[in-house]
């Protein structure tokens, strides 16, 4: 028997809430504002916590980021809270051992800090971490301590996670009633502290709860409680989440037609979540109710997608009901090879193995599936009998079977030739995209050469051709000075300008080769092109540069150098900034280029559609240098520009 996939789905949760932009807009302006380090490491915190719920990746910069910034302070607080910013990414991405040893060190140092509240976090994130690897009896020893510490804190919010988790662990080991009376716990202190967003997870918890232990009536009532709440705050996640577990509800009931359409919406609120591991429980709740109507094509397509789901992302939950609702689909097609064949993948992971019903099925495929063999030894053996009635028909048996054989051998040759031709063409794709990444380095190596050179010629050729000419200029002027005052003047004013000429062929050859970046490394050079680029504009700029390795590759430094010039030319040319903050530091084995400004904003995939050269030439050099650049919105206005490259100690 299936073992109630949409009950599995309905009790994937998360334990924190999808920011809503309001907040992250609100977060981002406190941080701009605040002065006091302290407070301003806390505030970056909180933002950087609200950014994940929607932009996993985009975490662990902030952690990166958060962790140079106590760093420098020296703030043992703040690093314990990127670890645990960092941990919580990883458990979200599967990533749960490597998440355990952060956690770890994050207990330790709010251990030396004698952070009780910490103390009691960090334990809560051990043990959800612990309940993903199955280790019940971590996952309860931890939280049952992180509970201990809230309720002698009075952290009620803190107070009602630990009670969540803990109810939902009583739930998945079947003692309903305790693991209702932690949820109904937590969901009282949500509400009389006025935590209305974070409800929707508890009351979604309910809703599990009751589905489990068979109260279908009340399951419904917080089901729609739960997806109610999910969309007012605008988090299709845990709406698509909960409408899978009204999908299961209803079909439970026998209303299938109904719960085909809330299993089809839970599918389109994880796509719009971009919650793509997440349809696998869909996928398999509708290949169940297909299974049940007897619409065994559509089963087994919507089991295959789901399927092919699980191996992209190595998924465990729920591969014991695809392999059940794929035999059963194959069984009701007739194909009773293919039926056996799932079922005894299912049996061999399934818990339930030796359940008499279950035995009683398999017992009946197999039946079914050695009576096929058998008719199929039966008609050869025919076969061979009618073959020695005549030595014509044998003969015409033996062509009609070298032709199908000849058939076979054509067919089983084609599909090897179009195997080796796709794969030939897959190695010809990739040699191309290695000869287009080698011609980029080429076409990038080859204009810093050539800037080089030209910078060479202007400034040990004309330029020293041009203070020749001043010279003599000067010469000529005293001595015109002497002989006719009157004509002086004229010759003074040519003087200048050739002054000028000479300063600016001077910048030109400095902007193409910047003398700086051999002679005293990156960061100078960076702070002599924000004084020589904006001294005249007017911009106010305050540059921040952290530790970087002294001795950077040249091609990584020249990189960045450009790659910062063409930014802060393009804030020049269209920013319409007042201030303009430049950030330089390195976290772990990335160097990282900040750039913000108050200007009015820049559309990065506007300007990528329409081709803008000056961000064809950052992408150009980010991916030689195999980095990562983004752009977000600065607040309360501007841009904030990121580049993250890679470099060697």
């Amino acid at each position: 028997m299936a073992r109630g996939p949409f009950l599995i789905a309905f009790s994937i949760l998360s334990f924190l809430l999808s920011a809503q932009q309001s907040l992250t807009d609100s977060l981002r302006g406190a941080f701009q504002l605040e002065r006091d380090p302290v407070k301003k490491l806390e505030i970056y915190y909180d933002l950087a916590t609200e950014i994940k719920e929607h932009n996993l990746e985009a975490a662990f910069l902030y952690a990166d980021t958060l962790e140079n910034m106590a760093q420098k302070q020296g703030n043992k607080k703040a690093l314990a809270r990127a670890l645990d910013l960092r941990g919580d990414a990883l458990v979200e991405k599967g990533q749960v051992e490597e998440a355990i040893a952060l956690f770890r060190k994050e207990l330790v140092l709010f251990e030396e800090l004698a952070d009780q509240q910490g103390q009691a976090m960090c334990l809560n994130s051990l043990g959800i971490a612990f309940k993903e690897l199955a280790q019940t009896d971590s996952t309860i020893i931890y939280l049952l301590k992180a509970a201990k510490i809230q309720e002698d804190l009075g952290g009620m919010s803190e107070l009602a996670s630990v009670y969540s988790n803990i109810g939902n662990l009583y739930v998945d080991k079947q003692v309903y009633d305790k693991g209702i009376e932690f949820l109904q716990k937590a969901l009282k202190i949500r509400q009389e502290n006025g935590e209305e967003k974070r409800s929707i997870y508890t009351l979604n918890n309910l809703a599990v709860a009751y589905g489990s232990k068979g109260d279908l009536a009340l399951a419904m009532d917080y089901a729609r409680q739960g997806i109610d709440l999910a969309l007012k705050y605008d988090n299709k996640y845990v709406a698509g989440v909960i409408s899978g577990g009204i999908c299961h509800l209803l079909h439970g009931k026998g209303e299938n037609d109904e719960a085909i359409r809330w299993c089809e919406q839970s599918i389109r609120y994880l796509e719009a979540a971009n919650r793509r591991p997440n349809l696998v429980f869909p996928l398999v709740n509708l290949a169940t109710i297909y299974n049940d109507q007897k619409k065994y094509n559509a089963a087994l397509e919507v089991a295959r997608e789901g399927y092919q789901l699980m191996l992209e992302y190595k998924q465990v939950e729920p591969l014991e009901v695809y392999y059940e609702e794929m035999a059963k689909a194959y069984e009701g097609l007739g194909n009773y090879e293919q039926a056996y064949f799932w079922y005894k993948k299912f049996m061999v992971l399934d818990d339930s193995l030796y359940k008499a019903e279950t035995v009683r099925d398999m017992a009946e495929i197999e039946t079914k599936y050695e009576t096929s063999k058998k008719e199929a030894e039966i008609a050869s053996q025919n076969l061979q009998l009618t073959r020695q009635q005549g030595r014509l028909f044998r003969q015409r048996t033996w062509i009609f079977g070298l032709g199908l054989g000849l058939l076979a051998f054509i067919l089983v040759g084609s599909l090897y030739y179009n195997r080796y031709r796709l794969r030939q063409k897959a190695i010809l794709d990739a040699a191309v995209i290695r000869e287009q990444q080698l011609g980029l380095n080429a076409v990038i190596e080859a204009q810093e050469a050539e800037r080089k050179r030209i910078a060479k010629d202007l400034h040990d050729g004309i330029a020293q051709e041009l203070v020749a000419v001043k010279l003599q200029f000067n010469a000529l002027e005293n001595k015109l000075r002497r002989t006719v005052p009157e004509e002086s003047g004229q010759l003074t004013e040519l003087s200048r300008q050739l002054d000028e000429s000479c300063t600016e062929l001077r910048n030109i050859s400095h902007v193409m080769l910047p003398p700086a970046l051999e002679q005293h490394g990156l960061a100078p050079s960076l702070e002599m092109l924000l004084r020589n680029t904006l001294q005249t504009t007017g911009l106010k700029v305050e540059f921040d540069c952290g530790e970087i390795p002294v001795s950077l590759d040249h091609r990584i430094a020249i990189g960045v150098y450009r790659i910062a010039q063409e930014l802060i030319n393009n804030i020049v040319k269209h920013a319409e900034a007042a201030k303009v903050m430049f950030q330089l530091y390195a976290a772990g084995n990335n160097l990282i280029l900040r750039i913000e400004d108050d200007g009015k904003g820049f559309d990065f995939e506007a300007a990528r559609k329409k081709g803008s050269m000056g961000l064809l030439n950052i992408l150009s050099r980010v991916n030689t240098l195999g980095g990562v650049y983004f752009t977000e919105p600065g607040q309360p206005q501007g841009t904030v520009s990121t580049v993250r490259v890679p470099f060697h100690d």
